[in-house]
């Protein structure tokens, strides 16, 4: 049995009438018994219907895609209908195929890429006059994003995809027909393919079971539900693919994003979205969210849908989720959070359905309508064919509006580009300016331009000297103009946010942000110096599509060897080439001159002259646009000889999203490294020179998962076995390093000098969601080597140490500033709980010793001028001797 010409039944329903299943005495019909028939086209006799295609109906209990299945069926349906084209946009970090559906008329498909020049010309918003733009809001097609499937374990979207894909190639309704004719749909119908693999293996096998979604690992190579939090910094491959049809190849004006799942028991949040909204985002692209939003609340009451929650949790605050970084791109992102997430039916006895719900104090009737939820669901089944058909109809009304207002949707991208423009060329500011000269880490000044880059807002190169503000700048300094389109997108990242101080009640604890974040400015976390210009100037100047690494320097003699900048943290990653290649590399442990240049302690000295070492320096100096400085003689200063650290990584058996962040970075800077389980802590650790803890909570590493949750095999965590033997393999030389949460099980269960000075301080006194903080650094520590001596430290609901002052086996690395703590976000008690307080502490342990650090340094790859205390005591876990200066 299939969805009545492509708008689908439940499946509740279909198992219902082939009478498999009883109807409960208290059960409501969820959905309406008939829905609007279309009619169906005779070209549908030859495309097919996925589930016929797949041989069971999409939505059904119990029953799931996958991704071969799906993409098989993708490909019959693009090669049978001339309404579809399906194209290979990249590929997964796994290496699978990314796809790309556009689906409109014959006629359309047939002229892709005048409908994207048209849609990049309106976005870009340059050179045009406001008749121009308009004559081609008329030509051009309006451009609809949908996706699906970005968080694996909510399920419902990526089997929705099908049926949306079928019904606008096939349906022969008034409707569809003039969406088709005035609208091109880019479908992206798995946005995580890697991670619906895993998760429908993993259902498949544990279906029923108390565990059915909750799987051991991130449903990603790396970083599982985060890959939603990747959306300005653009890290993860799958991010790079996407955003590259977002901001460089089509610029849909409308962004649908699907999740699940509602806050129970509704059966759908769409937007309108709560309160706050941030200042960047212009006033156009909230009303366009709230207008479509209100569409397609409007649809699912005609079909008599109920359940319909808006204006709760979700928030227009944060820059960095796929529906909210479109907002900073003058583009209406929509998201879906549908409820009932698995194949797996469940009833709700309508009595027991609370009696109100939402977040904090802002709770509702769940039971009385109101104007958030004005139908409220009853209760009864809930099965995955009803999610399934919520995405559906929601996508159909995005669509729908998508059409109506097809050339207001694409003046108003103009219109909104165009006013972005005026204002930054204005002045207030008129630039921003990196000079990378002036830069303590170069080459992350050009990664964050290439994040901006990424985002697609316009960078430019001197191509000679000029000044800006009274300053002299050289040729090679790179200027974002303020005004251009995504002049939003540019000002919220390099600029410091300030979230409202809002409350659940007056007088009454903090309301926490949306995703516990309040504050993320790219030039604070990635300790870049950016000159914000505020008059207009002059300059010659060329837009750069990436900017390349810095030129590269290296000596043409050295007799004893060359020099890497301790500063750099691309100096680690060459580094780790050397020193995988058998080169003699050394840490000095105070700074020195060479050849006219100062060094730091912690610069790295390469010992050799002959020409296979030059070419290896020179290899990786030019690789990652380092300065190799000469060195003729051996530096007056105590070097540390190192070798390769073999590194392990704690993962458990919990799924943990920050141990993927560390891994994703240790990967990229080329760590000797292993993945550790909790079995490997019942035996001997001294494989390992240096031990990893990500952030997480000190009951769930000693304990993990209880008996129950999961199959036997992934049950429990460290453990006391594990933790005598941590113990003696520190007290034996190893080096431990902790990120914010772990930092408790290491000073509880190692039993060390320091205490968490928050720990229980409630949050009406001291509130810090996801901000950056001031911290003071002393560089001349082996674990702050090359840092500056401020830095921004990402707390969210983190750290500080109560230590015991001259205590002789502990070092504090960094504290919080004893003033002016916030640095972007928002605060409420630092001052009074934090000022001055230790962040980052070093403890020996015996032979060994246990880096805290109160905070996490490598928060999804974005603080970059925290990196170094990750990598610092690693490299120094690797050491072998000293060499003494000569």
């Amino acid at each position: 049995m299939r969805a009545t010409n492509s708008r689908m039944k439940t499946a509740s329903l279909f198992l219902v009438l082939l009478g498999l299943l009883p109807l409960p005495a208290l059960e409501q019909p969820t959905l309406p018994l008939s829905l609007p028939a279309h009619t169906a086209t005779l070209s549908a006799q030859e495309i097919p219907h996925p589930d016929d295609f797949l041989g069971f109906e999409l939505g059904a209990d119990y029953t799931l895609a996958d991704v071969d299945e799906l993409y098989t069926y993708y490909r019959a349906l693009a090669d049978a209908s001339p309404r579809v084209v399906m194209e290979e946009i990249g590929r997964t970090t796994r290496d699978r195929p990314m796809y790309l559906l556009y689906i409109s008329t014959e006629e359309n498909v047939g002229q892709l890429d005048r409908w994207k020049d048209i849609s990049a010309r309106l976005a870009r918003a340059r050179d045009l006059t406001d008749e121009q733009a308009r004559e081609l809001a008329r030509e051009g097609k309006a451009v609809v994003w949908i996706d699906s499937g970005l968080h694996s374990t909510e399920l419902a979207h990526s089997q929705h995809a099908p049926l949306l894909a079928y019904h606008m190639a096939t349906d022969e309704s008034e409707e569809s027909a003039r969406i088709r004719e005035d609208v091109i749909l880019l479908l992206m119908p798995l946005m995580n393919p890697d991670g619906h693999q895993i998760v429908t293996d993993w259902y498949r096998a544990h279906s029923e079971e108390p565990w059915e979604l909750a799987l051991p690992e991130v449903y990603h190579e790396y970083v599982g539900h985060d890959n939603n939090r990747d959306w300005f910094m653009i890290r993860q491959e799958e991010s790079k693919v996407v955003t590259r049809q977002l901001w460089h190849e089509w610029y849909p004006q409308i962004v649908f994003n699907h999740h699940q799942t509602a806050p129970f028991p509704a059966r759908i949040f769409i937007p309108p979205f709560a309160d706050p909204v941030n200042p960047h985002i212009p006033p156009l692209v909230v009303r366009g969210v709230n207008m479509v939003g209100e569409h397609m609340s409007k649809r699912l009451e005609e079909l008599e849908m109920p359940g319909v929650v808006s204006r709760m949790t979700f928030t227009m605050w944060w820059n960095g989720g796929m529906r909210t970084a479109p907002y900073f791109h003058n583009q209406v992102g929509l998201l879906s959070e549908v409820g009932h997430n698995s194949p797996t039916p469940q009833y709700h006895e309508p009595d027991d359905l609370p009696e109100e719900f939402g977040p904090g104090a802002h709770r509702i009737s769940a039971q009385e309508p109101s104007v958030y939820y004005m139908n409220p669901w009853e209760g009864g089944w809930a099965r995955f064919g009803d999610a399934v058909q919520y995405h559906f109809e929601t996508s159909l009304g995005a669509l729908d509006i998508g059409q109506r207002l097809k050339e207001d949707w694409l003046f108003n991208i103009y219109r909104m580009g165009r006013n972005q423009i005026r204002d930054g060329e204005a002045g207030g500011p008129f630039a921003y300016v990196v000079d990378l000269e002036a830069q303590w880490d170069r080459g992350e000044a050009v990664e964050m331009l290439n994040v901006l880059r990424r985002g697609g807002v316009e960078v430019h190169r001197a191509t000679s000297p000029f000044t800006a503000d009274g300053q002299e700048y050289p040729a090679g300094t790179y200027v974002a103009f303020a005004g251009q389109a995504f002049r939003a997108h540019l000002m919220d990242l390099l600029e410091a946010q300030e979230h409202p101080h809002r409350e659940q009640y007056p007088g009454g604890p903090p309301q926490p942000p949306y995703g516990g974040l309040a504050g993320w400015t790219l030039p604070f976390q990635m300790a870049v110096d950016v000159d914000r210009v505020e008059d207009p100037f002059q300059a010659s100047v060329e837009e750069v599509d990436v900017v390349p690494v810095p030129e590269p320097v290296v000596a043409s003699e050295a007799s004893f060897g060359f020099v890497l900048s301790e500063r750099r943290n691309a100096s680690r990653l060459a580094v780790n080439r050397l020193l995988g290649a058998g080169e003699t590399v050394h840490r000095a442990e105070d700074g020195f001159q060479a050849d006219g240049a100062s060094f730091g302690p912690g610069a790295f000295v390469v010992e050799g002259s002959d020409g296979t070492t030059r070419n290896r320096v020179e290899e990786v100096a030019r690789d990652l646009g380092l300065r190799a400085t000469a060195l003729e003689a051996q530096p007056q200063v105590e070097l540390t000889r190192l070798r390769s650290p073999r590194v392990g990584l704690y993962m458990p058996w919990t799924g943990n999203m920050d141990e993927g962040w560390t891994r994703f970075l240790f990967n990229t800077y080329e760590v000797q490294l292993d993945t550790v389980r909790n079995a490997h802590f019942q035996e001997d650790l001294s494989q390992w020179d240096a031990l990893v803890l990500s952030d997480q909570g000190a009951q769930s590493i000693y304990q993990g998962r209880s008996e129950g949750s999961a199959p036997p095999e992934y049950v429990g965590g460290i453990g006391s076995e594990g933790v005598e033997n941590l113990r003696a393999w520190v007290e034996g030389g190893g080096t431990l390093v902790t990120f914010d949460g772990a930092s408790d099980f290491a000073i509880q269960h190692l039993e060390l000098p320091v205490a968490n000075a928050v720990a229980d301080v409630p949050s009406e006194e001291l509130f810090i969601p996801g901000s950056l903080l001031r911290m003071n650094v002393d560089p001349t520590h082996p674990v702050a080597y090359g840092m500056r001596d401020e830095a921004a430290a990402f707390f969210q609901g983190s750290r500080a140490f109560d230590v015991e002052e001259g205590h002789p086996a502990l070092d504090v690395v960094a504290h919080y500033a004893d003033s002016d703590l916030l640095m972007s976000g928002w605060e409420l008690g630092a001052e009074e709980y934090l000022a001055g307080q230790p962040a980052v502490v070093r403890v020996e342990v015996g032979e060994g010793e246990v880096v805290l650090i109160g905070f996490r340094p490598q928060f999804r790859a974005q603080p970059a001028g925290t990196f170094k205390l990750i990598f610092n005591p690693l490299h120094g876990s690797g050491r072998e001797a000293t060499l003494l200066p000569r």
